[in-house]
């Protein structure tokens, strides 16, 4: 994932520090093949925080908390 057009549709969970790519990408640009082939679609909220850790309690605290 060295190529900046593919790069740039990588995410990064803050929580859990998984990688994956922005559910808002394109259905079509350089390297969306190989994303999609090893590493899934991931939304983060405005923490940067994964579905999949908000939905486990593993998320960070809420903010102002």
């Amino acid at each position: 994932m060295r190529d900046p057009r593919t790069r740039k549709w990588m995410v990064q969970c803050a929580s859990c520090k998984r990688w994956g790519y922005r559910d808002d990408a394109p259905p079509r640009f350089f390297g969306r093949a190989h994303m999609e082939k090893h590493f899934e679609k991931m939304k983060l909220d405005e923490r940067g925080v994964c579905e999949q850790c908000r939905s486990t309690e593993g998320g960070l605290p809420e903010i102002g908390s």
